[in-house]
């Protein structure tokens, strides 16, 4: 008998958002989910945690066939490889207790330990691992939560799904102001568990103390997120504090991309050349690929021409977000400023010199010019003047 667990979690996949269609949705989980962990040679627990859907999604919708179709899905992998499946319910604004439509998979006459928690738990799976649930719900009192760290390691496995303190300040574009007013400390969560504890919520990937995981989304849904994917882990029976996790990336995920056009190309080159610069680019990019067009122009109304040029261009693309700025005189000069301190100073990041060398220059350019011409004939330092103390100073 294999002294092992093996299970994978899957989070955020936000059924519904729109900006993937629901065709393209089905598609990316049936050949970068559920045929790749079919492959697996065994399978003991699928965890689904949280945000399965992004909105209310109307029974005749695209996206709620998808929804109800993922659920079935899931159920017959468990049924197919006896595995354990558990769903934790996600931020309220997103699940909109839509899991009450697919309950019946866990009263089941087929034996499969299918279960959705919606209120915090404590349970057993895989007959004698203690596993907390920390699904999304609103909290009234922090002792509903803190009653659960217990910081002794009494836990297993940890799943849920919500704010850490170390993410308190992430923005995503995709979340508003979530109900629950409680923030759970990494610290606490790790000290409480043996094994792994993985959250869902924040849709990038993290990972904090070695311990907590943030799952991250299946598939890139908004700009700025490097990746989609989920975690693929296995946990030993007999000392629960020996596991390990892997991220597979979703090959098949949107990619977030974002152009540039300054105050630079505005004024040397046309909009025809601009716009052509960016088809370019734009051909290299997937239907469902992110995008931000940052657009930078100063107050020359040739310039605010060709920026109603490219919006006009491309704001009808879903993909593409526009943002504008328009910097004024005194932040050109601020900016122009701090390139000609950067560009004055740029040899002290310069691998190839020593810091003799480094030292040497400085002297020359910055310090000398401030001293005495006399003083500069009789007391001139050189190169190796800085090389022989600096030799000095480290014996």
């Amino acid at each position: 008998m294999r002294d092992y667990k093996i299970f994978v979690s899957i989070a955020d996949i936000h059924i519904g958002r729109r900006t993937i269609t629901a065709k393209e949705m089905k598609r990316q989980l049936k050949t970068q989910f559920f045929d790749v962990i079919n492959r697996f040679s065994r399978l003991d627990g699928i965890f689904v945690l949280g945000d399965t859907s992004h909105c209310i999604l109307s029974l005749n919708s695209d996206y709620s066939n998808v929804y109800l179709w993922f659920f079935d899905q899931l159920y017959k992998t468990a049924k197919k490889k006896n595995a354990t499946v558990v769903v934790v319910k996600g931020t309220p604004a997103h699940e909109n207790d839509q899991l009450s439509n697919v309950h019946h998979y866990i009263n089941n006459d087929d034996g499969v330990d299918f279960r959705i928690y919606e209120t915090y738990e404590e349970t057993t799976i895989w007959d004698d691992y203690k596993v907390l649930i920390l699904p999304d719900v609103h909290v009234k009192n922090t002792s509903e939560i803190t009653k659960y760290l217990t910081k002794d390691k009494h836990y297993d496995l940890i799943l849920g799904h919500g704010l850490t303190s170390s993410m308190k300040f992430f923005v995503q574009e995709s979340e508003s102001m979530p109900m629950k007013t409680y923030e759970y400390e990494v610290k606490d969560l790790c000290d409480s568990c043996k094994g792994p504890v993985m959250f869902g919520h924040i849709h990038q990937h993290q990972i904090f103390r070695k311990q907590f995981y943030y799952v991250g989304n299946f598939t890139v849904l908004e700009r700025g997120i490097n990746d989609g994917g989920y975690l693929v882990g296995g946990i030993c029976d007999s000392d629960r504090s020996k596991w390990k996790l892997e991220r597979y990336i979703n090959p098949e995920s949107a990619t977030y991309h974002e152009f540039k056009v300054g105050r630079s190309i505005l004024s040397n080159y046309s909009i025809d050349e601009i716009i052509d610069a960016i088809d370019e680019l734009l051909e290299g990019t997937k239907p469902n690929d992110l995008i931000t067009l940052r657009i930078t122009r100063g107050d020359a109304l040739e310039e605010s021409d060709k920026v109603y040029m490219l919006e006009a261009r491309y704001r009808k693309d879903h993909r593409i977000s526009i943002v504008k700025k328009v910097k004024t005189k005194k932040e050109e000069e601020h900016e122009e400023e701090n390139k000609a301190r950067h560009d004055k100073y740029a040899y002290t990041m310069d691998r190839n010199l020593d810091m003799s060398e480094i030292l040497y220059r400085y002297y020359e350019t910055d310090i000398l010019p401030t001293l005495a011409e006399e003083y500069n004939k009789s007391r001139k330092l050189t190169l190796e003047d800085f090389r022989r103390v600096l030799k000095e100073d480290k014996s």
